[in-house]
């Protein structure tokens, strides 16, 4: 992953409908991919950064020193038994000071719910966050492992991916060494 030779296609403009109180879906059919992107979101924001590192990719490459954790990022790497207790926190964060927001990713997400409609604390929590993080105007995104399927973008599982008002979707692709932007 080597980050300093990856050319990125469209991102000023991309970035530019990236807005503070904004939701912003990044599907991807990479997870190296992925956290080359996130890694040029973290170096694009200049405000507090906090990262939810449910797939634990992103921190595997901090923790080994491959990449260089900026000051202004927390890392936060959520389990089953703490999810719950780390949320109200978070919320206080995002609404109380502009912030950048990575939940990473939800495909990581689904599998920490054990209930028996995980879809609806999914989709409530990311409903919950974009509320939260209006008040501050902070920036919200969720990368997400989806494939379009007749109109819809799914998870490998199956399950439908959220769809709700004023969320910007963008998709992720790399070829050559160039990963190209595309809003959706």
């Amino acid at each position: 992953m080597e980050k300093n030779h990856t050319l990125f296609e469209n991102f000023e403009s991309t970035k530019n409908k990236m807005i503070p109180c904004s939701t912003n879906l990044i599907f991807y059919n990479d997870a190296f991919s992925k956290t080359k992107f996130m890694s040029k979101i973290i170096e694009s924001f200049e405000d507090p950064i906090i990262y939810l590192d449910f797939d634990l990719l992103f921190s595997g490459y901090l923790e080994s020193g491959y990449m260089e954790k900026p000051p202004n990022m927390e890392i936060i790497k959520p389990d089953k038994e703490n999810l719950k207790e780390l949320l109200p926190s978070v919320l206080t964060k995002i609404s109380s000071r502009k912030t950048t927001l990575i939940v990473d990713s939800l495909n990581g997400l689904y599998n920490f719910i054990d209930d028996d409609n995980p879809a609806r604390f999914v989709n409530s929590l990311i409903m919950l966050l974009t509320t939260n993080a209006k008040f501050a105007k902070s920036i919200l995104f969720v990368t997400c492992l989806g494939q379009k399927k007749d109109d819809d973008w799914i998870l490998p599982t199956g399950r439908h991916i959220l769809e709700f008002e004023n969320v910007n979707r963008f998709e992720i692709n790399e070829n050559d060494a160039k990963i190209k932007i595309k809003a959706i």
